[in-house]
């Protein structure tokens, strides 16, 4: 079974994209972080490979793009990003407003009931069709709230 680091390279090799170091150094920082990231902290952890900024940069975009990255919150210190849901499985965030530090809540607390009623009732109301849904619900972490 492929492992979420080869199916990226399968997808960047199949699409044209150089395997370059620096490009498989970020997509191994990404697929081990248990946190979205923001660039600097990608750089920060890649400090030992030498890779340069604008690489990541690069990087990032090029994976956006591809729809292997999804932004997952703004915080004070940039956009930070994570893998997209197709590598993660779904769910949802929660973030603290003290230390910016953001925790994944492993599936969907919203049931299927919830969703359909609320499909429905915006398809009713807005003529709005949903097709997926993010939810972060702020406050303050286990650290910051003690």
């Amino acid at each position: 079974m492929p492992t979420r680091r080869d199916t990226i390279s399968h997808l960047l090799a199949d699409r044209g994209h150089r395997l370059t170091g620096p490009r498989l150094a970020v997509v191994g920082v990404l697929v081990e972080s248990e946190a979205p990231l923001s660039v600097a902290e990608i750089h920060r952890r890649l400090r030992s490979r030498r890779a340069n900024l604008v690489s990541i940069y690069r990087t990032v975009h090029l994976l956006m793009g591809m729809g292997v990255l999804r932004a997952a919150d703004r915080a004070r210190r940039g956009q930070r990003y994570e893998l997209a849901e197709q590598f993660t499985g779904h769910h949802h965030h929660l973030i603290c407003q003290r230390c910016e530090r953001i925790e994944d809540l492993k599936g969907c607390p919203l049931g299927d009931d919830v969703l359909t009623r609320l499909s429905l009732r915006l398809r009713r109301l807005r003529a709005f069709r949903v097709t997926e849904h993010e939810l972060r619900l702020f406050g303050l972490c286990h650290e910051c709230s003690g």
